[in-house]
């Protein structure tokens, strides 16, 4: 069977409904999306070593003797122990929760296993070696990472069928492009990224340099475009800025605005009075106190008779901002619309949007849909923009006619970054914390002092403290058995920490769950908070004073630093604790070093951009709404101002365009056309 670019994946052999089913849930619908989950890792299982390494990763060749499994139906764990022998010497496997690797074991007299011999307590000991398929030694063997029920070594097999059966369709990169860059095709990069005879990184990975330049590539052909369709259009609306109005914000601030508030919101205005509309990204420090400067915008278009709309990345974090904003403007002609919302609410608010009764609404993705009709809209504040796309934030600007729009992020941007995704946009910095907020202390705990750190935070409980502990995985995985997860560390502090009252929190979590969790949270009926980065952005409890955070060499630099300004948020002194993986990383442990001695946003934007080497595991255990599938703008800044350049020259010379690139850029103007509801 020929598979191709576009094949679906209920055709590729060894992929039923169900795992069809799983597949696409993580938008993967094709074969070529399929090709796009890369091996995590190689295993070099061309030759067996007869000698212990301790150093190192290695094939070996043992001979299996007594093999046995124990169960703890309490905690619904496993191990299975197998004595064996590796040139006279005694080596112990373990294995933990795989007691079906008893029957492989118990079958064979060698058994060719792959990982690292390591001495605990005087013994060699493998832990969690991999059995090699076949049980015989040979080449290079890919490891992935499994996706959900769909296991690793299923997953190897369905796309070395997909590989033998490739043919390549019409390459979307362009061949000057191509040519450029020394790139090969498609199926000869795929062939040589999965199945590769020599496990060199350094090839390997400048052959997924291919794939990832191409989706920053259509990711820059559609940021130019829509940025030109943006700057095309005159203002409309005309805004006052009198007496009356400065009256109105001074009897709504509970305080007076920093220096660098003021300066942000001058600008602002003067963008609004300008004879284009505004394009602004509004960039702060946590806790510099971006939101009230989007408030006071929001008042602007309000007072001037206009209607404004507030989008957030997530359900929580558009809540939050709607119960803020009733507070600084009153309940009256707000509303919040998200997907939780019933019908006869929904009913009501769209008809309250085109009716003009509603001014400002604060909400999620709900906001950008085909039924959404406004009578006046004409400012658009996009939160935390980095979690949305291009086209989800060109569908609510083009809304309305000429909207003004205000994007704001707290992960501070490097200037390079800056210049390659926000060259034409302008640019307003607060880098000051607001007053009375302390810095928060931060530490690094080993992993060998984390039991006698929690006998500490205990203390601190019974006193009262509040605060959280975020967990890298929702569920345990046998792929990376160091990593903490959310539901068995949920058990393991309910016994730790008897009395004191919990609640859990993540990705999975229903609305209802997320909201429930979080009130009882900020009243107080909760006092812990064990969640996955699904707290990183948004939440504001001022009297939580800890933040723990496991497996935290696992993280990027900004995304430690976000995690780390969800505490220090009142006037009370608050602490953050880095708690190391067993075995951390050399760069993992720079990161927490680099956090540890650092509270300045944009100093940490600087050192991640420069330390970047990967950042948590994500993905099937914690997915989030990111817009790239293979590229990380951080990591990639090479690739993406090259791209940044490229998509230029694309949209200038269209001699120089493919089909694959005209039918993209057609599709995208149909998509700016009918997005305008002019």
């Amino acid at each position: 069977m020929t598979i191709t670019q576009d094949t679906p994946v209920e055709a590729l052999k060894g992929i039923g409904p169900g795992f069809a089913a799983v597949l696409r849930r993580r938008g993967i619908a094709t074969a070529g999306d399929l090709l796009l989950q890369f091996p995590e890792s190689y295993l070099d299982l061309s030759r067996a070593w007869a000698a212990i390494d301790p150093a190192e990763d290695r094939l070996y060749a043992v001979r299996v003797g007594r093999a046995r499994v124990s169960r703890n139906f309490r905690k619904r764990s496993s191990l299975l122990s197998a004595e064996c022998l590796l040139g006279g010497e005694k080596v112990t496997l373990v294995f933990f929760n795989q007691p079906y690797l008893l029957d492989a074991l118990h079958g064979a007299d060698t058994a060719f296993v792959y990982g690292r011999i390591e001495e605990r307590q005087g013994r060699w000991q493998m832990v969690n070696p991999l059995l090699v398929p076949g049980n015989r030694p040979g080449g290079i063997l890919p490891r992935y990472r499994p996706l959900g029920t769909l296991k690793a070594g299923t997953l190897r097999k369905v796309i070395a069928a997909a590989l033998a059966g490739w043919q390549d369709g019409e390459d979307p990169l362009p061949e000057a492009l191509r040519r450029r860059h020394g790139y090969p095709s498609p199926g000869e990069a795929l062939r040589a990224i999965h199945q590769p005879v020599d496990p060199d990184r350094e090839k390997i990975d400048a052959l997924k340099e291919r794939f990832i330049y191409a989706e920053l590539l259509f990711f820059q052909l559609e940021l130019q475009s829509v940025r030109a369709a943006f700057r095309g259009r005159r203002r409309r609306h005309r805004y006052r800025f009198n007496d009356a109005l400065r009256r109105s914000i001074d009897r709504r601030l509970p305080f007076a605005l920093s220096s660098e508030q003021e300066d942000a919101f001058s600008a602002i205005v003067n963008d609004l009075r300008s004879p284009h509309t505004m394009q602004r990204l509004l960039q702060g420090e946590v806790g510099s106190g971006k939101t009230i400067v989007a408030f006071l915008a929001l008042l602007l278009a309000r007072e001037n008779g206009c209607q404004g709309a507030f989008l957030a990345p997530t359900e929580i974090l558009a809540a939050q901002h709607y119960r803020n904003a009733c507070a600084f403007f009153g309940p009256m002609g707000l509303a919040l619309l998200t997907g939780s919302c019933g019908p006869e609410e929904r009913r009501r608010i769209l008809a309250g949007l085109a009716g003009g009764a509603i001014s400002l609404v604060f909400g999620t993705h709900a906001l950008i849909g085909a039924g959404v009709a406004f009578r006046n809209l004409s400012l658009v504040i996009i939160d935390e923009q980095h979690r949305f796309g291009v086209a989800q934030r060109a569908a609510l600007f083009f809304k309305g006619l000429a909207v003004d729009l205000l994007v704001t992020t707290a992960t501070p941007i490097p200037r390079t970054m800056l210049l390659a995704l926000y060259s034409d946009v302008a640019v307003s910095t607060l880098r000051q914390r607001l007053g009375g907020r302390q810095p928060v202390a931060t530490r690094v705990i080993s992993s060998r002092d984390r039991e006698r750190f929690y006998g500490q935070l205990k203390v601190e409980l019974r006193r009262g403290r509040k605060g959280y502990i975020i967990l890298p995985l929702i569920e345990a995985s046998e792929q990376y058995p160091d990593l903490r997860a959310l539901r068995e560390e949920t058990r393991e502090n309910k016994a730790r920490f008897p009395g004191v009252p919990q609640a859990s929190l993540s990705g999975k979590s229903s609305p209802e769950q997320k909201q429930r969790a979080l009130s009882r949270f900020a009243a107080g009926s909760v006092r812990l908070l064990l969640a996955t980065t699904v707290v990183e952005v948004g939440i504001d409890v001022p009297d939580a004073t800890f933040m723990v955070i496991e497996n935290a060499d696992r993280y990027g630099l900004a995304q430690l630093h976000q995690l780390r300004g969800r505490v220090g948020r009142g006037t009370e002194r608050s602490h953050c604790f880095l708690v190391e993986s067993p075995q951390p990383t050399a760069s993992g442990r720079k990161r927490l070093q680099a956090i540890a001695a650092s509270q300045d946003g944009f100093a940490i934007a600087e050192m991640d951009l420069e330390l970047r080497g990967g950042g948590l595991i994500a993905g099937l255990e914690q997915a989030g709404e990111i817009d790239f599938k293979l590229a990380d703008p951080r990591r990639d800044i090479r690739l993406l101002q090259e791209a940044q350049v490229d998509a230029r020259k694309l949209l200038d010379n269209q001699e120089l365009q493919n089909a694959q690139v005209r039918e993209f850029l057609a599709g995208l103007a149909g998509k700016i056309k009918d997005m305008s509801f002019s």
